[in-house]
């Protein structure tokens, strides 16, 4: 279990994340939801690592009990941009993460490759990022993130810039893999139909400053969820939403 406690973010004077707890489980999904501002990515980022340089941090977090390093080889992160590099193909971008984590870069390129057919970015390998579409380069930033095999993954808004269609399959595809090799996720997202979905644990978070405000449980399996069965639900989250921002 990874264990996040007290964590606080302050810009300046302004307070962005209150004295925040949560607990991620090993092969479970959970959702991060919350008014835009909330401190969501701030979160994320936090656990990554890669909090901006401006912004001031406390708090702890446990891996199974024990004090964690951040960045952490337990973690993998996808950013809500792609942050592809724009000297790198998008093989060599999508095989860094593996790479960095010891692999030669031809053995990273070769475990990355079959996957590029399944992400829709076959025929892409050997192109530029500033070649390809928005999505597209979302796609490659995902498949960076989960080729990496850690126990832990960070998601922020991973299907943010895909069209529906592709925006689905991807959610699939993540939910079939995580049935093969559970791993831990935390994702944040925006839409609830996809927190619905594919979340075990949906977490949402006040307005700012953030706190958790509530933590509900999704007990149907994700292949039974249907919208009459999943409405009350959205409702109760939409509710927690506006009282939290009367103006989204």
């Amino acid at each position: 279990m990874l264990a996040l406690e007290g964590l606080t973010v302050r810009t300046g004077d302004s307070l962005l994340v209150d004295d925040l707890s949560l607990e991620l489980h090993d092969g479970q999904v959970t959702c991060l939801i919350g008014p835009s501002g909330c401190g969501k990515s701030s979160v994320v980022k936090w656990l990554a690592g890669v909090l901006a340089p401006g912004l001031q941090a406390e708090g702890l977090v446990l891996l199974d009990g024990a004090a964690m390093p951040r960045p952490a080889p337990a973690l993998a992160y996808q950013p809500q941009q792609d942050a592809l590099f724009p000297w790198l193909t998008v093989a060599e971008n999508a095989a860094l993460g593996l790479s960095l984590r010891g692999l030669s870069d031809r053995a990273a390129r070769a475990q990355v490759r079959p996957y590029f057919a399944t992400f829709g970015l076959s025929g892409c390998e050997d192109l530029f990022p500033d070649q390809l579409s928005g999505g597209m380069r979302q796609r490659a930033a995902f498949l960076r993130t989960m080729v990496q095999d850690t126990r832990f993954v960070l998601l922020d808004e991973p299907f943010s810039a895909l069209d529906a269609v592709t925006r689905m399959r991807m959610q699939d595809w993540l939910c079939a893999r995580l049935a093969e090799a559970p791993r831990g996720v935390l994702m944040v997202t925006h839409d609830l139909f996809e927190a619905t979905q594919m979340a075990d644990r949906i977490l949402v978070m006040s307005a700012r400053p953030g706190r958790i405000l509530a933590d509900l449980t999704l007990d149907t399996p994700r292949h039974l969820r249907r919208d009459p069965a999943l409405a009350p639900i959205r409702q109760t989250l939409k509710s927690l939403l506006l009282e939290e921002d009367p103006h989204a």
